[in-house]
């Protein structure tokens, strides 16, 4: 995949307190990595309390802002994790499912077409990934991930390739997205730069930001181009996005001073 040669800068100190002064803001968020660190167990990827609580309180100011998740995680998920369904949009599955802030849900048309053939795949997950191996199956229903961070790395590359051969070679309908430590297959409309221009165009003349950790992201940050703000998360080297911070607790930390900064605009 091609990271378009650009080295990201250092976020500017309050730019989204600046942008949100003189303009509707739509801030787009990455979970895992982004405002969670990642961690050995997904089913315990807690966010940051001060992401949390930021989050909260920007979900309250629907006057000035609109804040969404969009997660390879699915939505039943990221609600658990955050301990938040309403107030904010959630895009699950990199974007095939999302609810808006009112709770009403919807999927993306299309992926229903690959269901058969993620049976198929969930069938030889179940048979190959055995208990013990450090390999886990995260199963979406509309996507499959493979997850492989505990596992040892010679075992973890021989299945994981058998995995992505077997979507290649069996399942038309289906893709494979990589991140880190995780191999997924998706329906073909799973997109997560998809997903950011369906709710630009959904939110008019905001001003679109999103925040991302990993390669899954790099399709957000370039949709973004000449549009809006993209910012890499504890990333080095070379990103379509424009802007890098070091780590989510740097992320937190902008969230909460932007939503200090709301309580006065």
């Amino acid at each position: 995949m091609s990271l378009s040669g650009n080295i990201p800068r250092p976020f500017p100190n309050g730019l989204l307190i600046e942008i949100a002064a003189r303009s509707r803001l739509l801030l787009m968020l990455d979970y895992d990595g982004t405002i969670a660190p990642i961690v050995s167990d997904p089913a315990a990827a807690w966010p940051l309390n001060r992401a949390r609580e930021a989050l909260l309180a920007l979900a309250a100011r629907r006057d000035r802002i609109d804040v969404a998740i969009i997660s390879g995680r699915g939505i039943a998920e990221l609600a658990r994790l955050l301990g938040v369904s309403r107030g904010i949009y959630l895009a699950g599955v990199h974007g095939l499912e999302i609810t808006d802030p009112d709770g009403r849900y919807e999927v993306v048309a299309g992926p229903e077409d690959a269901l058969p053939q993620l049976e198929m795949v969930r069938r030889w997950l179940q048979e190959q990934i055995r208990d013990g191996a450090g390999l886990t199956v995260e199963d979406k229903r509309l996507a499959l991930a493979l997850h492989y961070r505990n596992a040892d790395p010679a075992i973890a590359r021989r299945l994981v390739d058998e995995f992505e051969n077997f979507v290649a070679r069996e399942a038309g309908h289906l893709i494979i997205k990589r991140g880190k430590q995780v191999s997924e297959a998706a329906p073909r409309g799973a997109d997560k730069g998809a997903a950011v221009k369906r709710l630009v165009e959904r939110m008019g003349g905001s001003v679109p930001v999103y925040f991302g950790d990993d390669l899954t992201d790099e399709d957000a940050f370039r949709a973004l181009a000449g549009r809006g703000l993209s910012v890499m998360v504890e990333g080095e080297g070379e990103s379509a996005a424009l802007y890098r911070v070091e780590s989510p607790a740097a992320v937190a930390a902008i969230l909460g001073e932007l939503a200090v900064a709301l309580e006065s605009l």
